[in-house]
C-alpha cells in the first residue's frame, strides 16, 4: 500500500476575491485568490507581510473581447463549435484554442510578469472548458494541448503554487504532477453532493490528496437566505471529513467576500 503524501499546500483557510483591493477581512485567511489587475503592489505586499499567501487569478483558456483584441487573436486562435468561435455568453468570453502560438506567448508573458511581481502562485481558471460536452468530438487532442498550458505554468512557477480550477474528470489525470492543488467549483449543494457521481468525484479527489499530496479545494456560492446556515454547515463538515479546504462566497466573486467569522464585506 503506497504511503500517504503530505499536502503540498499547507494552509487551513482560503478566500476568493476578484474585485479591487484592499478589502477588509482578506487578511483573516491564510491563502487568497485574487484578480491581479485589481491590486497595487503595496497592497499585495501588505497581505504577504500578514502571512497571507496570494495566488493570482489567470484565465488560462478564455479571453474577453478586449483581450482578444490586445493579443490580436484571429479566428484560427479560437476554439470552434459547429464552425463558429465558441463564445461563453454567460461570461462574455471566447474560448481559446490551446494550440494557439499567440495565446501561449501571451500566457507565458502574463505568468512571467506575475512571478516577477512576487505572487505566491497562480490559480488557473477555465481549463475545465475542455470537458464540456460541446467539444467532446475533439477531446483527444484538446486534453493534451490543454495539459501543455498547465505545464507552462509550472515551468514559470517551479517552486511556487499552481492550482487548477475544475477539469476534475478528464484533465486532472494528465496534469496532477504539475499541480499543488485542484479546485472543485460548483453549486456543491447537499443534494448534489450526495449524488453517486459527486461521491465518486470526492473519492477521486481524496485519492489524489493521499497519493500525490494535492490539496482539494471546494468552492461554492452560498448567498444569504433561509437555508444558507445549513448549506455552510454542510460544506464545513464535508471539508473537515475529507481534509479539504472550502470557501463559500456570499455573492459574485468581484463584489465581496465572506470573512472567517461569517460576516459579509462588500468590495468597491
Amino acid at each position: 500500500m503506497p504511503s500517504l503524501k503530505p499536502p503540498r499546500i499547507r494552509v487551513r483557510s482560503y478566500t476568493v476575491y476578484y474585485g479591487y483591493g484592499p478589502l477588509q477581512g482578506i487578511d483573516q485567511y491564510e491563502l487568497a485568490i485574487l484578480e491581479p489587475a485589481g491590486w497595487r503592489a503595496a497592497d499585495i505586499a501588505h497581505l504577504k507581510a500578514r502571512g497571507v499567501k496570494v495566488l493570482a487569478y489567470v484565465g488560462a483558456m478564455e479571453a474577453a473581447p478586449h483581450v482578444v483584441e490586445k493579443v490580436r487573436l484571429q479566428n484560427r486562435d479560437l476554439l470552434r463549435v459547429e464552425g463558429k468561435a465558441w463564445l461563453r455568453e454567460e461570461f462574455g468570453t471566447y474560448v481559446v484554442d490551446p494550440r494557439s502560438t499567440l495565446w501561449k506567448r501571451h500566457l507565458l508573458e502574463q505568468l512571467t510578469e506575475l512571478s516577477r511581481a512576487g505572487w505566491d502562485g497562480v490559480f488557473l481558471d477555465s481549463l475545465g472548458d475542455v470537458e464540456d460536452p460541446v467539444v467532446a468530438p475533439d477531446t483527444g487532442w484538446l486534453l493534451s494541448a490543454t495539459a501543455e498550458l498547465v505545464r507552462l505554468a509550472r515551468s514559470v512557477f517551479p517552486d511556487k503554487l499552481v492550482v487548477m480550477n475544475n477539469g476534475l474528470w478528464l484533465l486532472l489525470p494528465l496534469v496532477a504532477n504539475y499541480l499543488d492543488g485542484v479546485c472543485w467549483e460548483g453549486t456543491l449543494s447537499e443534494d448534489e453532493l450526495k449524488a453517486p457521481w459527486a461521491q465518486l468525484t470526492l473519492d477521486t479527489l481524496l485519492q489524489y490528496a493521499n497519493t500525490q499530496g494535492l490539496m482539494p479545494m471546494l468552492l461554492s456560492l452560498v448567498e444569504p437566505g433561509a437555508t444558507s446556515d445549513r448549506q455552510l454547515d454542510y460544506l464545513r463538515q464535508l471539508a473537515r471529513k475529507f481534509g479539504f479546504l472550502h470557501y463559500a462566497a456570499p455573492c459574485d466573486y468581484a463584489q465581496g467576500i465572506r470573512t472567517v467569522d461569517g460576516d459579509i464585506v462588500r468590495g468597491r
